[in-house]
């Protein structure tokens, strides 16, 4: 089973008050993401209170997964790690080449 950790961060440039919910599952992959007008609403649209976005989440964890609210991922151990996994991740994924000044 794994843990997929679900958080909202400020949605810059929209309404107040408005928040970018986040799926973070603990392997480190991103899940999905939804707009919405406040915290309340952002557990509801990223399936905390709601059945939403639980196929996508069954997809990618067909053995079953928990889901856990994160109210400060920057404190957050699993959040933590997990972010870690998918900076591992992109880091291991070829990147463009890079110029450097003489």
């Amino acid at each position: 089973m794994k843990r997929i950790y679900l958080a909202c961060f400020p949605a810059q440039g929209w309404g107040p008050g408005d928040v970018i919910g986040t799926a973070l599952c603990e392997c480190g992959e991103g899940l999905a993401s939804h707009l919405s007008s406040n915290k309340s609403f952002s557990q509801h649209d990223m399936g905390l209170t709601s059945e939403r976005k639980h196929d996508v989440y069954a997809a990618h964890a067909p053995e079953g997964f928990e889901l856990e609210w994160v109210d400060d991922p920057s404190s957050h151990a699993g959040w933590q790690a997990a972010l870690r996994k998918n900076d591992a991740a992109m880091d291991a994924r070829e990147r463009p080449v890079r110029l450097e000044a003489n």
